[in-house]
């Protein structure tokens, strides 16, 4: 009796306690499921219980075709090439990431070295200018301090090579590594190896001192965070980035199975009547914020010429700016980018952790003040389509030159002003575009579009 008199007098208690359990998990399954609501998957089943992907592909994208540079695009390049005669470490051979700041990335370093073999290759810079710069940054790459002896710290100062922290200080332990960015280096590094050999022992001997067994899992990509004496393992990568570093990976021959698949966690989002590629993955559940934008779609395009699905969402992914541009008067040109004041760096994106046109900070709060038109993605898409909004895109871009340090790295959308920072990664890729108008991309795998 006394049990049951005691359970009655709890029963009110009891009934408080399950019902904020029932409201928890109804909570948890919003939060977790609500940005799933307008998405449709890339793919169904068939007969055989096997994932089919159930895209339909344009049948007329407005490629631009390859051709001779202008006089007025030639300027262009040594616009940009400005940055890296003028931020650049002679003792190191490595540019800052961004100008006064001597740091740099994984990241920023690939855009260097692909800006450094696009002014080449353009003939802006002479062979032995090249030559100096290119065996200087790749002796430096080989004597980086490594994270635990494992791999490239995520970033460096650029005049002593020691690895920094989170606040851009000289840091003895480092903090870890991106995969991403390390893929995103292979990328020169395969250009090197085809294109330019007689460094391939160089390039040989920066990597011969990694250790990959952490970084490659069962086909998936893997990163490190170190923060206040604690490592973190995680997966890495989402639609879009993950498949674009994938291929470097794939060409020096490493399992990236599960990374370059585009059937397992692809979705669909209606954004400005385009059904645009979104990553269905939720940051509540698996840890990473998502972000569907220009900048893996255009490196894909213009370092590998795309593959069979990413030369449909690449489109899909530019129609949705022009479109907004149409519907709405707003020009459009968004992805992620550095910025001249608080929070400093942001993700502009055409989707992002469930939201339309959303701007992010790297914690993944919404910072909508600071959405920008991007001059890398400007002149990315320029290259890359031929239409009357990317030529009236260039115009503005045009506006946005330096006498000494290249291209700002845009505009903000509520106001115009101009977001004055300049940034290796703005004019590196700025390069790589003009260099593809006339080239074509770097590396080429299964090829479908970007045809004269």
């Amino acid at each position: 009796m006394r049990f049951k008199e005691a359970l009655l007098e709890m029963r009110s208690q009891i009934a408080v306690i399950l019902g904020l359990i029932t409201t928890g998990i109804i909570i948890f399954l919003l939060t977790d499921l609500s940005h799933m609501q307008p998405e449709r998957f890339v793919t169904e089943t068939d007969s055989s219980g096997k994932a089919v992907p159930t895209v339909s592909f344009t049948a007329d994208i407005p490629f631009a075709k390859h051709r001779e540079l202008t006089a007025d695009e030639l300027k262009m390049a040594r616009t940009a090439w400005n940055y890296f005669e003028n931020n650049w470490n002679s003792e190191t051979g490595l540019p800052d990431s961004v100008t006064g700041f001597h740091f740099t990335t994984l990241w920023d370093t690939s855009s260097y070295l692909l800006g450094l073999i696009s002014a080449h290759k353009l003939e802006i810079i002479s062979d032995e200018n090249f030559h100096s710069r290119m065996a200087k940054a790749l002796d430096s790459l080989a004597t980086i301090p490594l994270y635990n002896g494992e791999l490239p710290n995520k970033a460096y100062d650029t005049k002593t090579l020691s690895m920094t922290d989170y606040q851009n200080q000289p840091s003895e332990t480092g903090t870890g590594w991106s995969a991403i960015d390390i893929g995103r280096l292979f990328v020169p590094f395969n250009v090197i190896i085809y294109e330019y050999n007689q460094y391939t022992p160089k390039v040989r001997d920066i990597i011969s001192r990694w250790n990959f067994s952490r970084m490659f899992i069962n086909g998936q990509l893997y990163g490190v965070t170190y923060k206040n004496g604690i490592e973190q393992l995680n997966q890495e990568g989402r639609l879009g980035y993950e498949e674009y570093v994938s291929k470097s990976f794939a060409l020096l021959g490493f399992d990236i199975s599960e990374a370059y698949s585009y059937l397992d966690y692809t979705g669909f989002v209606e954004i400005e009547d385009v059904e645009v590629p979104v990553d269905t993955r939720s940051s509540s559940r698996f840890g990473a914020h998502t972000y569907a934008l220009s900048e893996p779609y255009i490196l894909d395009g213009l370092e590998f010429g795309w593959d069979y699905f990413s030369n449909e969402f690449s489109y899909r992914i530019y129609l949705a700016q022009q479109n907004r541009w149409e519907n709405t008067g707003i020009i459009t040109a968004v992805t992620e980018t550095a910025l001249n004041e608080d929070p400093f760096f942001v993700y502009n994106t055409v989707f992002g952790e469930g939201k339309k046109w959303a701007c992010l900070t790297s914690e993944g709060l919404e910072s909508s003040a600071w959405r920008t038109l991007s001059t890398k993605a400007i002149f990315g898409w320029n290259s890359l389509y031929d239409t009357e909004y990317t030529e009236m895109l260039l115009d503005k871009a045009m506006q946005l030159t330096t006498e000494k340090n290249g291209f700002y790295a845009g505009t903000y959308e509520s106001d115009g002003r101009t977001n004055s920072v300049t940034t290796c990664n703005t004019n590196g890729i700025i390069l790589e575009a003009l260099c593809y108008r006339k080239f074509g991309p770097f590396l080429r795998i299964q090829g479908r579009g970007n045809k004269d």
